[in-house]
């Protein structure tokens, strides 16, 4: 008889595997104040006409207030109350199951915004590292170099240097509700209780001083100084003791503030103890009491310029405010995801996006751990639910109980998540991570690929270097440019590597004679040439990691000869877990080891995110179209054979991955690129046209000094990129003029920051800036531009019209290839968006629904028609044609593409290197996908890929066991006859085709 926690788990599995259905086709939405709950529910009538399955979000918890994004989150115990009300979440759900949609949520597990109200970040800022939150956050409480650091967390918020702000009035002391906090700027940082003698001692003097001994508030006042005494140190160990002394610190505020409350001639004398403190402006002296309270703090307030060399805690990337959460510990994986669990269980939302697993210390347990929490989730909900129905139980015993029953079946991927995991060239997802993917940028470059010719690569290399001077690889660009970052934002992470190896040399007879600093040099060396954005030792190394840690090593000793041999292979052997030398590791020392190879994995991840994408991307600019997150610019576009070996692989592993053009990441649309790759095919007018517009702009260039002009010719070669690829295809509109210059502005001043070649964000230069921003403005001038204006959109208007039939022609791959479509907000149409926040305005909804009903009310009278006229003057609609009908035909048949086969199709004739076609089949039935590439080559001037004009007797032989089958086009409703098809027949009307067997 299987008993009441049998029972309890079994219906959760039941109730999870009952839920479990990989999405259709996504959207991507981008919630804030602008656009909160109420406006998603208004578009989910349109998303559901539009094909998609399931609405994917950015995280809903409450974040940062003003937040355009909610990676920032502070608060994961509730709703964001931006974006609504849990009665509004849960009429948003109830309008998406309705139609039969689901939900998917964007979770931020690795780290916090600290740079406001966040009431962990604000305790351990208080209470230092016998705050109950310490180990919430990964800070290195003990370890720095800075003994001054011990036991204090960097706080980088000052403007200006700390001495300059603290004489100069701008650091005050605050007190409200019986507690003392610092003013900085509009954030109030707490003061530590424990210290508040330091404000009072000097109160209850003058106070004893003006008022009889024995005064109610003298004698209350000398209690709370009392207690205040004996709370326990920050450095206390003893649990209990921490937990008596928080307790007391709550009682010392609540005393506090009833007395000055109800005491005026005490509260005098505090605030006069207070303005005591906070110091007099022009009497530098007088700052000496605020400087010792402060000194006397859990943190020590700087500049914030000081976090590159000294921060002390793991950071987002080299965003001070984002704070890393140590979530390999369960009790902080468990306060971080309780509000997500929650809905969880209750089946509000269908599953997750993991936003940058390579933050974790170990991915790999982190899913696992998402796994088996999600059942137990479910089991929360039925027991919270049915009480009646699992007698006896209580909820802590039967959850420990049911996770221990659970636990086996998380393999089965009860809950569908996904991993925003960068990979690079030919890197595979670990196999052991349990997910159905990742969120797709390997996906976004392949496709891409496609549409670059690796037949023009010399060409195009040479109108580069012809016009810049450009001749380095890209590899050593990366090379350059992660040294670069490990020089500046990130130097603090390396200097904490550094002591941590060197504290393990120096246990060493054999590796005690490595320097510190020949240790710090060697690790920047390895960092920089490390090829992939981590490994992943964690528990053991496995051949994958072993290859990669191998080869970063060995690179980096041949870059740095003069280093010796002997450092890098330490570096290597501690990083793959090695004994030493001198015989088996200690226990002690292998534990060292594995800290090391953990913290050094959470470093090279955001070098090299900070060294690729958003440096050397700016810098190596041949083709901006290849500069993609999880591209690889040296590598120029791809032959269809390697993206359908990458398609079948999907199909084979990863079937439920996300398929997106476009994300809220992206350096540029999905349109965009579709443009800058057709410059990929006129290489030789494109060097004329550059060397042209240089001569019409020239004189709108600035002399920095005797060395400088500003914009240099690499910038010059990226902005005219940039033009063609977000040039409106009618023109640019007077009343839109000016929106467009300040587009392209704030675009380039980006540029230019993230390149940090003439200047950066830690060290602007305004007059380069300024040169920039100048020289944009004279070129886009309607008078004084005018000439330019005309040749770039005489220009813009061919490319821009041959981009669109790329743009279509991605578009129908991505909703039909393995993997899940994923479109990002508005690009359902032809979005012209650079990298955010250019990719965050807001969407016309309403716009695209009255485009879709106009469209769809045209095809129920003339579908071929409808196509026909579509392919004649390709725009918004026709792309947003082919989605909506590719979506929803993808919707109607899940047995092709929900885990459907896929088959690459081999077009022959003369201009089959100009088509990419592949089956999707399942069961008896199948639908061909084709689609035209390199259209630039194959109809120049901007001509339509229609016709036999254009394919002449090009056809596609389909697999024998299809031969006697006709098919039928779902965008014009043609039949055509079994046999190999004459793709000029194919393309008589539209220049892409989604075909089904009959």
């Amino acid at each position: 008889m299987p008993t009441p926690l049998d029972r309890l788990a079994a219906d959760a599995v039941r109730l999870a595997r009952s839920r479990r259905a990989a999405p259709g086709a996504t959207y991507r939405l981008q919630m804030h104040a602008g656009f909160p709950i109420r406006e998603a529910v208004k578009v989910v009538p349109y998303l559901h006409d539009l094909g998609v399955t399931h609405v994917y979000t950015s995280s809903l918890l409450a974040a940062r207030p003003g937040s355009l994004h909610g990676y920032d989150v502070t608060d994961h115990d509730k709703l964001n109350p931006e974006l609504g009300t849990e009665d509004e979440f849960r009429g948003w759900v109830a309008a998406l199951r309705e139609r039969g949609m689901g939900l998917i949520l964007d979770v931020v597990p690795n780290h916090m915004c600290v740079g406001g109200d966040n009431a962990w970040w604000n305790d351990v800022l208080e209470n230092g590292p016998s705050s109950a939150y310490a180990g919430y956050f990964d800070i290195a409480w003990q370890d720095h170099p800075r003994e001054r650091l011990h036991g204090k967390v960097l706080l980088p918020v000052l403007g200006e240097s700390y001495g300059t702000m603290l004489e100069s009035g701008q650091l005050a002391v605050e007190l409200a509700a019986g507690a003392f906090a610092l003013r900085v700027y509009e954030r109030r940082i707490p003061i530590d209780p424990r210290t508040y003698g330091l404000v009072l001692t000097p109160a209850l003097d003058a106070a004893k001083a003006e008022l009889p001994v024995d005064a109610a508030g003298v004698v209350e006042l000398r209690s709370i100084l009392t207690a205040v005494s004996h709370l326990p140190p920050r450095s206390e160990a003893d649990p209990d003791r921490v937990a008596e002394g928080m307790l007391e610190a709550g009682v010392v505020k609540r005393r506090l503030a009833a007395l000055v409350e109800n005491d005026p001639d005490v509260a005098k004398h505090v605030a006069v103890a207070v303005a005591r403190v906070n110091g007099t402006v022009g009497d530098p002296n007088s700052f000496c009491p605020l400087d010792e309270l402060l000194d006397a703090q859990a943190y020590r307030l700087s500049f914030w310029r000081v976090a590159t060399d000294e921060i002390n805690y793991r950071r987002f990337f080299d965003v001070n405010d984002l704070a890393a959460l140590s979530t390999e510990r369960e009790e902080v994986f468990e306060a971080t995801h309780k509000k997500v669990f929650a809905w969880l269980g209750e089946g509000l939302i269908d599953g997750v996006r993991v936003d940058h697993p390579d933050g974790l210390f170990d991915p790999k347990q982190y899913l696992h751990r998402l796994q088996v929490r999600y059942l137990v989730a479910c089991a929360e909900h039925l027991l919270a639910a049915k009480p009646d129905d699992y007698p006896g139980l209580t909820a802590a015993e039967a959850l420990v109980a049911v996770r221990e029953r659970v636990e086996p079946l998380a393999g089965e991927k009860p809950l569908y998540v996904v991993v925003e995991k960068i990979l690079g060239l030919g890197e595979p997802l670990p196999p052991e991570w349990i997910s159905d993917g990742t969120t797709g940028y390997e996906f976004l470059n392949f496709v891409n690929g496609l549409f670059v010719s690796p037949a023009r690569e010399k060409d195009a290399d040479w109108g580069y270097e012809q016009f810049t001077g450009e001749t380095e690889p890209f590899a050593d660009h990366v090379y350059h440019s992660k040294f670069l970052v490990l020089q500046s934002s990130l130097a603090g992470e390396l200097h904490m590597l550094a002591h941590q190896i060197d504290r393990l040399a120096q246990g060493q007879r054999w590796s005690r004679d490595f320097t510190l600093n020949l240790l710090r040099h060697a690790l920047r060396e390895v960092i920089a040439c490390f090829p992939v954005y981590r490994t992943y030792v964690n528990g053991g190394v496995n051949e994958t990691d072993r290859g990669v840690v191998t080869r970063a090593v060995r690179r980096a000793r041949v870059r740095n000869p003069l280093l010796g041999r002997a450092v890098f292979d330490f570096i290597r052997d501690t990083l793959l877990l090695k004994d030493p030398p001198s015989g088996p590791a200690s226990d002690d020392y292998r534990a060292a080891q594995r800290r090391f190879a953990g913290k050094f994995q959470q470093v090279t991840s955001p070098v090299t995110a900070k060294g690729i994408e958003d440096t050397a991307f700016y810098v190596f600019n041949r083709l901006v179209s290849l500069n993609e997150v999880g591209g690889e610019p040296g590598r120029f576009g791809l032959p269809p054979a390697k993206v359908h070996a990458f398609f079948k692989d999907r199909a084979d592993r990863y079937p439920a991955a996300l398929s997106p053009l476009s994300t809220h990441d992206t350096k540029r649309s999905e349109d965009v690129r579709a443009r800058i790759n057709v410059l990929a095919e006129l290489p030789e007018e494109w060097a004329v046209r550059v060397s042209r517009w240089d001569d019409l702009n020239g004189d709108h260039k600035v002399q920095i000094d005797e060395e400088t002009v500003a914009p240099d010719e690499n910038e010059e070669y990226l902005l005219y990129q940039t033009l063609v690829g977000v040039w409106p295809a009618v023109g640019l509109p007077a009343d839109g003029h000016q929106t467009f210059v300040d587009r392209i502005q704030a675009y380039m001043n980006k540029a230019m920051h993230e390149a940090k070649v003439h200047t950066s964000w830690i060290n602007p230069d305004a007059e380069y800036d300024d040169a920039m921003a100048k020289f944009i403005g004279h070129a886009l001038d309607p008078v004084g531009g005018k000439r330019f204006l005309r040749d770039l959109d005489e220009f813009g208007t061919t490319v821009s019209r041959q981009g669109v039939y790329n743009s279509l022609a991605q578009s129908l791959v991505r909703c039909a290839a393995p993997g899940v479509p994923d479109t990002y907000q508005g690009t359902e149409l032809i979005d012209l968006s650079l990298v955010d926040p250019d990719n965050r305005r807001p969407v016309d909804y309403d716009a695209r629904r009255r485009l879709l009903a106009d469209l769809d009310a045209r095809a129920k009278d003339d579908r071929k028609g409808l196509a026909k006229a579509l392919a004649v003057k390709p725009d918004d609609r026709a792309k947003l044609f082919v989605v909506a009908e590719a979506l929803r035909f993808r919707r109607a048949h899940p047995e092709l593409f929900v885990g459907g086969g896929y088959e690459p199709v081999e077009p022959a004739g003369p201009f089959a290197e100009h088509l990419f076609a592949f089956l999707r089949t399942g069961g008896d039935g199948a639908a061909l996908v084709v689609v035209p590439r390199l259209i630039g080559t194959l109809c120049p001037g901007g001509r339509t890929p229609v016709g036999s004009y254009v394919w002449a007797d090009t056809t596609l032989p389909l697999p024998e066991r299809f031969a006697g089958r006709a098919w039928v086009s779902v965008f014009t409703g043609e039949r055509f006859e079994a046999g190999p098809i004459a793709v000029a027949e194919l393309f008589a009307d539209f220049p892409v085709a989604l075909l089904v067997a009959e």
